[in-house]
């Protein structure tokens, strides 16, 4: 109880935005202590609610204070009648409609990873230490507010020496929801490959890195689902590990400490900063040399690493410097979460589980990033440590979008917040669709939320499309690549005229055709497509993105050159295509920039097939290794951006055997003179200066960078997705922006 209390001004505070599971309320309740300051702070359905009576100038100094906090909320602040409170509570959480944020499962602090390694504390090598500023939050919440009883965490009792931590407000655990210890938490579990128990606790621990070392693969349960692990220095492992997941070239992610990362790869200030930051994702980062078995990254100047994000994680690169950490589960299908799924969906490809008794609530797969340039970056996968932040639109409805089929993301708004879900994959494979439903009712239940309206994807065989059609009577039906403009423009909040370059792989088209190297105007009413890359057909259709040296072929057949066909083209069935190709059998038409940079990978001779999406456009950037503008000519012609004489003259180069390295520079290059000059030409036509950049194209972030300098070189503004993932994990905020730019 307070000694001297002067309680001449009363006030009732309404917290809105992320301050569940982040230590909110321990922070108010020390600094109402810390200025003598008596009532109470609890969760609510909207964020958290306090009341505070004292000193004015206490008063004062509280809410400065609280203003000037890392919470990203808002606050409401009425005056009340002075309630007569003697001391200042942490209340039970107050029953309501639920507004609220929930938070994302946050990386291990530095001051729990100090615990983790020293011999002297209680928590010594314990795998589930956490406190206030750390640990599962998202991954472990049934529902909201967030307390214990709401989490996985309510299966496990808090000892006495816990409790204690949990109610004293001078600890770092107080109110910390998932705080647990070595005699009342979570604990390991070895399995074998046939799902046998071989070992608890320390000694599971011990025996999985002591397989690890052994080269054996180790599937191991980490915040947000299942990894398979080995050690990323033994080839037999690295090889092995891909034979089994069927996975012959897409590079593999790596988890090692920032001194091991810095020693593989470059790694400049603002990268170090995101890798060490609560959100810890996968940075992709240049290669330093070749450090490593190239099998864990093929035809790649890059890799993929991420900071032992857990504890056990750190556990486990203390004893292994770099471990191949990759999603847990089998090709193109949701991580698993549970043992169950996990012996079912592993079995063959993990040799040992290293698995615990805390159940995984939201499934979630590792975040992607990569920097542009300085602190510029985008995400190619936006899950564990992103979601379920919201971001923030000027979207005046509550709706559903159900985004696209490919690297599917869906997203509720509310209040003008859209709530993408986690990454859920591509929606060709029936566990993902399971998922993708699955995440559809719980997010809708988190947000308590029931909006009337939907928005969706024009193609009519998608099936995030005909679910949502299924859930939802007024369902509104928006373009795909007029969806990747809005996803900016929903951004940045803008509608008036912007000028608009879509470029990716495939998406359905306004005539009809498949899309994909698409100039559009948005004139502050509605889109229209100003210019696009000369159309080319597909034979084959969809088995050219992974036969990528049929678009060679249709590309050298549109320009004409078929007598120029490459050498290496004679082991393939090129003869047989020209046939569909000139009968128009089976090869539909596209405008598409991602197929464009498949076919000029296969013409450079550096990729002729596909074993995962984009892994020509991929191989191709990462065969630069020089610099220089050169470039190949090209014309913008009646609304066609046509590119025959940049073909002829690639095999000139070809034919020259010049390098594919400079082959790729002086393509890149010519892409990057395309949008320039078509940028210059439609901002000085339709008066804008704000040129937007969007689709899985622009993942290609040497592309990306130099078109963003060669307009910003113009006195044009470059703008491009950096909430939201590039590719089609965001068009679902593009799909809810344009259903408010029509209803506006």
């Amino acid at each position: 109880m307070l000694k001297t209390l002067k309680a001449n001004k009363s006030i009732l505070i309404e917290v809105c935005g992320t301050v569940q599971g982040l230590g909110f309320r321990p922070f108010v309740f020390n600094l109402a202590k810390k200025h003598q300051l008596a009532g109470y702070v609890r969760n609510t359905g909207f964020g958290a609610e306090i009341a505070i009576e004292g000193g004015s100038e206490s008063i004062n100094l509280f809410v400065k204070r609280l203003k000037n906090s890392v919470f990203e909320a808002s606050y409401k602040i009425t005056a009340v009648p002075n309630a007569g409170y003697k001391d200042f509570e942490i209340k039970k959480s107050k029953k309501s409609e639920i507004t609220s944020e929930f938070p994302p499962d946050l990386a291990l602090c530095g001051q729990c990873r100090k615990e983790l390694f020293s011999k002297s504390d209680r928590r010594y090598k314990y795998p589930f230490i956490n406190c206030v500023n750390c640990g599962p939050r998202f991954s472990i919440i049934n529902k909201l507010p967030y307390d214990r009883k709401n989490t996985t965490m309510r299966h496990f009792k808090m000892c006495p020496d816990c409790l204690k931590e949990y109610n004293n407000p001078a600890d770092r655990r107080f109110h910390a929801q998932p705080n647990a210890c070595p005699e009342c938490g979570p604990q390991l579990y070895l399995y074998d490959g046939k799902s046998r128990l071989l070992a608890l606790k320390q000694e599971a621990f011990d025996r999985a890195v002591q397989y690890l070392k052994a080269g054996k693969i180790v599937a191991v349960k980490s915040i947000g689902g299942f990894h398979l692990a080995c050690d990323a220095s033994n080839i037999k492992a690295v090889k092995r590990l891909r034979k089994r997941k069927l996975r012959p070239f897409k590079p593999f992610a790596l988890m090692a400490a920032i001194q091991s990362a810095k020693k593989l790869c470059f790694v400049n200030r603002h990268e170090q900063e995101l890798l060490l930051s609560a959100k810890a994702p996968i940075v992709i980062l240049k290669k330093r040399g070749n450090q490593l078995p190239e099998v864990i990254a093929p035809d790649n100047n890059s890799l993929g690493i991420m900071m032992p994000s857990a504890p056990l994680h750190h556990l486990l690169v203390k004893e292994i410097p770099v471990l191949v950490m990759t999603s847990g589960n089998r090709a193109d299908e949701p991580i698993s979460a549970s043992d169950k799924d996990a012996f079912k969906n592993l079995f063959g490809i993990a040799d040992y589980f290293l698995s615990n008794d805390r159940d995984i609530e939201n499934r979630s797969d590792d975040s992607i990033v990569k920097f542009v340039q300085k602190d510029e970056k985008i995400l190619i996968r936006r899950s564990r440590g992103y979601v379920p932040e919201p971001v923030k639109t000027g979207i005046h409805e509550n709706l559903i979008a159900a985004g696209g089929d490919l690297k599917n993301s869906f997203c509720f708004v509310r209040n003008g917040n859209a709530y993408l879900s986690q990454f859920s994959g591509d929606l060709a494979a029936k566990a993902n669709e399971d998922f993708y439903a699955e995440n559809i009712r719980k997010m809708k239940s988190f947000l308590n939320i029931n909006p009337k309206k939907a928005v969706c994807d024009a193609h009519e065989g998608y099936f995030s499309s005909n679910y949502i059609k299924t859930k939802y009577k007024s369902v509104k039906k928006y373009f795909h690549h007029y969806a990747h403009i809005a996803s900016v423009m929903a951004e940045n909040g803008i509608k008036d005229t912007v000028i608009g370059f879509s470029f990716d792989g495939n998406g359905y088209g306004e005539d009809g055709n498949i899309w994909g190297g698409e100039c559009v105007l948005f004139n502050g009413k509605t889109f229209e497509r100003l210019l696009h890359l000369d159309y080319f057909n597909l034979p084959g259709g969809d088995i050219c993105a992974k036969e990528i040296w049929r678009t060679a072929v249709a590309l050298l057949y549109k320009c004409g050159l078929t007598d120029m066909m490459p050498a290496a083209f004679k082991k393939y069935e090129y003869k047989k295509v020209l046939k569909m190709l000139e009968n128009n059998i089976n090869s539909p038409k596209t405008s598409s920039m991602g197929r464009l940079f498949d076919g000029i990978a296969a013409l450079a001779g550096i990729k002729y097939e596909a074993t995962f999406e984009a892994e020509g456009a991929t191989a191709l950037e990462s065969a630069i290794t020089g610099s220089g503008n050169k470039s190949y000519p090209y014309k913008i012609e009646s609304h066609i951006i046509k590119y025959n004489d940049m073909i002829k003259n690639i095999l000139f180069d070809v034919e020259k055997r010049i390098a594919a390295a400079e082959i790729s520079l002086k393509f890149h290059n010519t892409i990057a003179c395309m949008v320039a000059d078509a940028a210059l030409q439609c901002s000085k036509k339709y008066k804008t200066k704000k040129i937007i950049l969007s689709g899985g194209a622009f993942q290609n972030t040497f592309l990306l960078k130099k078109i963003v300098n060669r307009l910003k070189s113009s006195e044009l503004q470059p703008l491009f997705n950096k909430s939201v993932p590039v590719n089609d994990g965001g068009i679902c905020i593009g799909q809810a922006y344009l259903h408010e730019l029509r209803e506006k």
